[in-house]
């Protein structure tokens, strides 16, 4: 979309008529756009206005003779979701633009400094804004549509699957008369058949439980390594199949994590069954733990499978997500396995995450937890249904670099969002106006020294302040902004693994706020 594809409507909305005049030259002289004016002198006339019409942007001033302008934003954001509202103000105040931004605006702007302001950018933001609303409403209708339909299928299913396989285990055990060879194996094939059936039954049921509600565990001090071994020892031998080889690298010493033994074996049992189900016969499956910046434990389990396009890695997460690969191969499933994992491997407070080098390559997934003492008390976890996105900030203006970030990033979870931007006042920008939980920042940018932003964000309220990470090919720099207030650096180039041990630790579930990675 362009802004020469559509008409914008905009209402300025301003006690002060002469305010109104010098908004409108201002925004009539910004060249590219067919804008449509309307104008309001109080809160309710702006009401009244807004339901008649809608409008795409509406500019507020923050002082009105009947209605506090925070109250009327309030109301246009409940009438007109979609609407951008941006507020005005005689007098900047910190304060009055941070409770703006928490009501809903997405942007503040002071009346002296209108000619100095990129108001053509204002405007195409109000139009991203408008779709990404738009956007939302839809997907979470089709989330709603979803939710009714997961439910009424699947307890559908039950009734019928009940009659089907208690015949087919009466059949089988003889209680209905004695069967020949040939009925006893179609017996046992429709037993198995509705065995399954009834799994993924039970697997829709479980991802709707723990996608729409609060699920909650119990963990306890377990040692992963006998854990694993008894998990293995369980688990494997009926599935040693096709000439499939396991070989196991588990830590001799105890390893203790807090763990809810049942979760964590249907979270393994999801992974190696993946391991199996993708691997050709005769080759190795490979377990491994292997303990991390003393502080995790990561269990990798690679198998020497038909791999994962680099282009699916990013989607795997998601519900009933297949890959081409997948569909035209005849690969049962409901594409539920990988989901149901991570939300079961979060509420242990870890992390999942898959690697693979391409078609044919094989796969590497990941599984990292916390370590514990032996002698941690028992605690209980609720999920909560929508997990707060961890969200990084990319200051850098190297698009290769930035590229490279995104690349290792990609695919671990759908609650991580990734914001680059290529200037040091972008950043700063950007800081002011949402919550990021780490700012990866380079010390050498086109408009400013990374020394001067992070002086910057260190101004900044402290519940927007972020822990910096500094990126940097000049050792003595970032040493400095670390004395300046940076949390860490990390030299370039980086590898994967520098930029994992570095990264994951600020981002992660039990990230400390003052802990130094």
């Amino acid at each position: 979309m362009t802004s020469e594809a559509r008409s914008i409507s905009i209402l300025i909305v301003d006690e002060e008529g002469d305010n109104r005049i010098i908004l409108k030259d201002q925004l009539d002289a910004t060249p590219g756009w067919n804008l449509k004016f309307t104008e309001a002198g109080s809160g309710d006339e702006t009401m009244a206005s807004l339901r008649e019409h809608m409008q795409d942007v509406v500019f507020l001033d923050y002082r009105l003779p009947d209605l506090d302008g925070i109250k009327v934003l309030e109301q246009i954001r409940q009438l007109h979701p979609k609407t951008a509202v941006v507020m005005m103000t005689a007098v900047g105040s910190e304060k009055t633009a941070v409770e703006a931004m928490k009501r809903g605006a997405i942007d503040y702007l002071v009346h002296k400094d209108l000619r100095s302001s990129d108001l053509g950018q204002l405007l195409r933001r109000s139009l991203e804004m408008q779709l990404l609303q738009s956007e939302n409403l839809e997907l979470r209708q089709v989330n709603r549509m979803k939710d009714e339909f997961i439910s009424s299928v699947s307890h559908e299913l039950r009734t019928p699957l009940a009659v089907i396989l208690g015949y087919a285990h009466a059949l089988e055990d003889g209680d209905l008369g004695e069967l020949n060879d040939p009925q006893k194996k179609a017996v046992q094939s429709l037993r198995r058949r509705g065995d399954n059936m009834l799994d993924m039954v039970n697997r829709l049921l479980s991802f709707k439980d723990t996608t729409y509600n609060t699920q909650e565990v119990l963990l306890r001090p377990t040692d992963l390594g006998v854990y694993m071994r008894e998990l293995l020892g369980k688990y494997w031998p009926a599935h040693e199949t096709r000439g499939l080889k396991l070989e196991e690298n588990l830590a001799e010493e105890p390893l203790w994590i807090l763990a809810d033994p049942d979760q964590l074996e249907e979270a393994f049992s999801n992974i190696l069954s993946n391991a199996i189900k993708f691997s050709p016969d005769n080759s190795t499956i490979t377990i491994s733990m292997e303990i991390r910046s003393s502080r995790e434990v990561w269990v990798c389990i690679r198998d020497q499978g038909r791999g994962i396009p680099p282009e699916a890695l990013p989607r795997l997460f998601e519900g009933f997500f297949h890959t081409d690969s997948e569909l035209t191969r005849g690969t049962s499933g409901l594409g539920l396995g990988l989901p149901l994992t991570r939300q079961i491997v979060e509420l242990h407070g870890g992390r999942i995450w898959l690697d693979s080098l391409g078609p044919n390559k094989g796969t590497t997934a990941t599984i990292s937890l916390p370590l514990s003492d032996p002698d941690t008390p028992h605690v209980v976890v609720e999920h909560q249904k929508r997990a707060e996105k961890r969200r990084i900030l990319v200051c850098e203006d190297n698009a290769d670099i930035v590229e490279i970030i995104r690349l290792f990033m990609m695919g671990f979870s759908k609650n991580l969002e990734l914001t680059t931007t290529f200037t040091g006042r972008e950043a700063v920008e950007l800081i002011a106006q949402r919550h990021f939980d780490l700012l990866m920042l380079d010390m050498m940018l086109p408009d400013m020294s990374g020394l001067e932003v992070l002086k910057r964000v260190m101004l900044a309220p402290e519940n927007k302040r972020p822990p910096v990470l500094i990126m940097s090919g000049h050792e003595a720099a970032a040493k400095k902004a670390v004395q300046n207030g940076a949390k860490d650096y990390m030299m370039k180039p980086f590898t994967k693994q520098d930029f994992l041990d570095k990264v994951l630790g600020f981002i992660g579930l039990d990230r400390r706020k003052d802990d130094r990675h």
